[in-house]
């Protein structure tokens, strides 16, 4: 069962017009973008200044932990052009930054990827844009 997600209404408008650039350039998976659609269309929407600080938005810095390895990470949540895994920046068109958009701390999220099903936990919210103020980011 899915839990529940919240995302800001901006953040709702930006990805839905990141998700209709990328379908008509098919640069990505197309089951990457049907995924996050999915997500994007089930999760409550709310306005940037009233979501609340344990939720994860665009741009926030989050800790989890793997739970196969039990090792934490920490990622910043971006858009595509600002992707840098190796410097912990992950795409939210990536299968792990789809399942994290909306979630909140203390959440386990499923993902797919290529061998199978891989399970995070989210620690906490190191920095959320919305929580500091900033509603346009």
């Amino acid at each position: 069962m899915k839990g529940e997600i919240k995302i800001t209404e901006l953040d709702y408008v930006r990805l839905c017009k990141l998700i209709n650039s990328v379908k008509a350039e098919k640069t990505i998976e197309l089951k990457n973008i049907e995924f996050l659609g999915s997500e994007i269309k089930r999760a409550k929407k709310v306005d940037s200044r009233k979501i609340r600080p344990e939720f994860i938005t665009m741009n926030s810095v989050i800790e989890v932990t793997d739970m196969d390895t039990q090792k934490q990470m920490t990622f910043k949540l971006v858009y595509p052009n600002d992707a840098d895994f190796r410097n912990g920046q992950i795409s939210i068109l990536s299968p792990l930054g789809s399942a994290l958009l909306g979630y909140k701390t203390g959440s386990v999220i499923a993902f797919e990827v290529p061998k199978g099903i891989k399970k995070i936990r989210i620690n906490k919210i190191l920095y959320q844009p919305e929580a500091n103020g900033e509603y346009t980011v």
